[in-house]
């Protein structure tokens, strides 16, 4: 299934079902790797932080990560862009039927951004490698970054390893992955985009690969047969779903030599102006 059918699909079943979104944030929370990966360096980051944080979560998608973060830290402010209006309208209207007060989903493409020194964290997951102008967009949330603020970002690596289908969106019109990098090679593109300070890792180790098998692949393949298979994954998941933590738990918190994406988190150097 290519990545906008799944959106498609899954965008129908939630259409005025604000309780299944619900359970797929929760879901995405346990089962995907990268939000292991994610959610590792967003811990250290806070942990550092304390009060009022200005949050850019750059291609949003069908804004899992804005969910996570309003939960855990509700006096942080977040902004999420992307490039698809309806999934936009759709995540406004559920954030505000939830009374989420601090969160604004706007369409906004990352190429032509032109803040200075607004954000204390930008998310970038599964975005940078379908924009042609990589390094542009790279220095653009860069420029967005306050002194000392951080960038935490997980693009698809050089390995053609199967993976989780992207909900992400893209922040311009292409479709078609067009990067694929290395350790070496991010680090390279976050030097090109001005950070100094930056370090990356691989995740989508074989563990990674076996928890997206059975948590991602296995429902997405029997959805694709019929809709109706979604009543079936409450049984599914309930044995399943301890191994697959434990499965993304080795993934996110052990080393890997290689890997189906790369995660770096990037900071601006406090001088920078």
């Amino acid at each position: 299934m290519q990545h906008k059918e799944l959106r498609m699909r899954l965008a129908a079943v939630f259409h005025n079902q604000p309780t299944l979104r619900t359970l797929f944030y929760v879901l995405t929370d346990g089962l995907v790797v990268t939000f292991w990966h994610m959610r590792r360096s967003i811990h250290a980051f806070a942990w550092r932080r304390k009060g009022t944080v200005h949050v850019l979560d750059a291609g949003t998608g069908m804004g899992q990560y804005v969910h996570y973060l309003s939960l855990r830290h509700p006096n942080w402010n977040i902004y999420a862009v992307d490039s698809n209006p309806e999934e936009i309208w759709a995540c406004n209207e559920y954030f505000h039927r939830k009374h989420f007060e601090r969160v604004l989903f706007r369409t906004e493409n990352v190429v032509e951004m032109q803040r200075k020194e607004v954000y204390d964290l930008i998310l970038a997951v599964n975005v940078i490698e379908y924009i042609y102008s990589d390094v542009q967009a790279v220095s653009n949330l860069y420029n967005a970054l306050k002194p000392g603020g951080q960038l935490i970002l997980s693009v698809r690596s050089d390995k053609n390893f199967p993976l989780q289908p992207n909900l992400s969106n893209k922040l311009t019109t292409n479709q078609e992955l067009v990067h694929r990098y290395n350790n070496f090679d991010l680090k390279k593109l976050l030097r090109d985009g001005g950070f100094k300070q930056y370090k990356a890792r691989y995740s989508y180790g074989i563990s990674g690969r076996i928890s997206t098998f059975l948590g991602i692949s296995v429902p997405n393949r029997l959805l694709r047969r019929h809709e109706n298979y979604l009543y079936i994954f409450p049984v599914y998941f309930l044995f399943l779903y301890p191994i697959i933590i434990v499965l993304n738990a080795i993934d996110a918190y052990i080393g890997h030599s290689e890997g189906a994406e790369v995660v770096a988190v990037a900071t601006k150097n406090m001088e920078a102006t």
